[in-house]
């Protein structure tokens, strides 16, 4: 794109802790309200009070041996309510909630239970992560079907499930092969799926209407989108009624009416010194007015309104995005490894350094990284005003302002 600004490469101090323990066992997955952080690892469910870092609730018995990763993501937070895909001693594969208030189970669901299918096949229904909207609980995964051979030509069949966020009621389920990687946005009853066949072109994006039970809405065909057979974290979001995906040569960030699927806006990113740019996910600010995305080793800033570009920050330490094909990127600043409180923009680099940048400026208030952090193991989430970082077994909390 013409007329950019110049970005910033980004430099900050060392963050300074607000707090910092260790625990026995690495957590699993971390999920944070601004007043608890629930921990859960293979062994049990912990909550720890935000402020000090010390427990404020009896353990429970809930476990998850395999947690956040690119593709996974078992945990949600909305409305004093923390949401876990886990285990207990007696059942595998459960939905359960807990009141972030007093640590307790409020309800539990046993997904092996549903078969979306109706029965009319074998096939096993992993979850690939929990979201809330309003007062539904969703969950998303992957259908794997036993009764037939699996190729890198076949197209990916994937599954939404719809729950009663209150009791835990099963509200209704769709699958297909036009359901892959879904976004479920915090508010609204429109979610968007995206499929494609890996090597084929295009891939497509599709409005699910979540009021009329999964029943499928418009959808469009996305030019070298490929990417879109990936399971796992949505690789789109939402902000302020729009949807947002990439699309065209990898390279462009196209914004649609939630509703009506029409175009709004695209913004397109330029090659830069003849290297070919692609860009990651986008994600958005809390209120929507700002969403962002990674384009190479930079992390951008645009208007919702009309993508207006409003501030470009360089991440040292990820520059081998800009040769990277858009899953990658997108696994690397975009989802889960960014996320914003109300005022800053979390990111993690390459190099599995953790900034935190002021959302007004692009600017960094300061850096994070353990000399002693694994290659695995090393995971974070944002709740309040703080982020709570987990590196094997230590567990450390740093304010969004570093004070």
């Amino acid at each position: 794109m013409t007329g950019e600004p110049e970005p910033t490469v980004l430099a900050g101090p060392d963050a300074v802790k607000a707090w910092s323990g260790v625990g026995k066992h690495a957590p699993t997955c971390l999920e944070a309200s601004d007043k608890v952080v629930m921990v859960v690892t293979g062994t049990a469910t912990s909550f720890l009070d935000a402020a000090t870092g010390k427990p404020v609730f009896p353990q429970l018995n809930t476990t998850r041996d395999f947690g956040t990763s690119s593709l996974t993501h078992p945990t949600a937070y909305a409305d004093g309510v923390f949401y876990l895909l886990c285990d207990t001693p007696s059942q595998s594969g459960v939905l359960a909630a807990f009141d972030a208030a007093g640590g307790k189970a409020k309800w539990a669901t046993d997904l092996a239970d549903i078969d979306p299918g109706g029965g009319k096949h074998v096939a096993m229904y992993p979850s690939n992560y929990v979201a809330v909207a309003g007062n539904t609980v969703y969950v998303c995964g992957q259908v794997l079907q036993l009764d037939r051979k699996f190729s890198a030509e076949s197209p990916t069949t994937g599954y939404i499930r719809a729950f009663n966020a209150s009791t835990g009621k099963r509200l209704w389920q769709v699958e297909g092969t036009d359901i892959n990687n879904v976004l479920v946005p915090p508010s609204g009853s429109h979610l968007l799926a995206t499929s494609a066949v890996p090597g084929k072109r295009p891939g497509r994006v599709q409005m699910i209407d979540a009021g009329r039970k999964g029943a499928r809405g418009w959808k469009v065909s996305v030019a070298h989108g490929s990417y879109y057979f990936s399971t796992g974290w949505p690789l789109t979001c939402y902000a302020a009624g729009l949807f947002l995906f990439a699309g065209g040569s990898g390279n462009t960030l196209f914004a649609v009416d939630a509703a009506t699927g029409s175009e709004k806006w695209h913004q397109r990113f330029d090659a830069k010194n003849g290297d070919q740019v692609k860009i990651g996910a986008p994600f958005s600010s809390p209120d929507g007015a700002t969403v962002y995305v990674g384009v190479g080793s930079d992390l951008a800033a645009l208007a919702t309104a009309d993508g207006t570009l409003q501030w470009v920050a360089t991440l040292d330490g990820a520059s081998d995005m800009g040769t990277s094909n858009l899953f990658n990127a997108a696994s690397r600043i975009s989802g889960r490894s960014a996320q914003c409180s109300a005022d800053t923009v979390f990111a993690t680099d390459s190099a599995k350094t953790l900034w935190a940048i002021d959302a007004a400026t692009g600017r960094a208030r300061w850096r994070y990284k353990d000399p002693g952090q694994p290659d695995v193991g090393f995971m974070w989430t944002v709740g309040g005003d703080h982020v709570f970082i987990a590196s094997h077994l230590t567990m450390t909390a740093i304010a969004a302002h570093g004070r």
